[in-house]
């Protein structure tokens, strides 16, 4: 965390002078916009070419990307994994984490109450983890495992605290509103591992609908700026 802060704030010293901090708003909101799109288009694929029946209720989504966990070898669940569907669902953890760092980072620009900035960090943090699920997929065990636990509940916390920022700045509709948000996703988070797909479907649904809104947000404060 102590890296990605100091990487924020360098950063941060060349933008601002520059005076393209609207562009960088802007690029960061659309990246946001992009993320949900561009990961549902390819898991949606992936379900689409998978060679098994996949089931929210027997499957975890990560299964598309390849199964073959050490610690849920006794779990009896439909093989959906192919090399297709592989290079599909890995290629969207992979792509929509990176648009969802570039996002992060438009975060930490959007607000400089302390508490935003370091929601921000979280959500960076969290969006590195998405990328390594891709990555590190199924067969590769507690890392992967690991990486999953990590972008549930770093961007949890990154949306508890940038909700709890808008409402000290009398934004109390959005603030309460991503605190619920942020709650729902905690709280889905601690199901995961026996709930599988029904349990991880409201906490993306949770965070995804979060993205949305402030990649607006950042739209409008960019658009507005220039």
């Amino acid at each position: 965390m102590i890296i990605i802060l100091k990487v924020i704030y360098v950063t941060s010293a060349k933008i601002e002078p520059s005076h393209s901090k609207e562009k960088l708003l802007i690029i960061a909101g659309a990246c946001g916009i992009l993320t949900p799109i561009v990961v549902w288009s390819l898991t949606a694929l992936a379900i689409f070419y998978s060679p098994g029946h996949f089931d929210l209720t027997q499957n975890w989504l990560s299964d598309l990307s390849g199964m073959g966990y050490a610690s849920f070898l006794s779990v009896s669940r439909p093989l959906v994994s192919s090399p297709t569907t592989e290079i599909l669902s890995r290629s969207g953890f992979i792509i929509g984490g990176l648009l969802g760092i570039v996002f992060s980072i438009g975060l930490f620009y959007d607000d400089d109450a302390p508490s935003h900035r370091l929601g921000a960090v979280f959500a960076v943090l969290g969006a590195g983890a998405f990328c390594a699920l891709g990555i590190f997929p199924e067969p590769f065990g507690l890392i992967h495992l690991m990486a999953g636990y990590a972008v549930f509940l770093l961007s949890s916390v990154g949306i508890l605290l940038i909700g709890g920022a808008v409402i000290d700045a009398s934004h109390k509709w959005l603030g309460g509103f991503s605190i619920t948000l942020g709650i729902i996703a905690l709280a889905g988070t601690s199901m995961v591992s026996y709930g599988r797909g029904v349990a991880q479907a409201p906490i993306i649904f949770a965070i995804i609908v979060w993205i949305v809104i402030y990649s607006i947000r950042m739209l409008r404060h960019g658009s507005r700026q220039m």
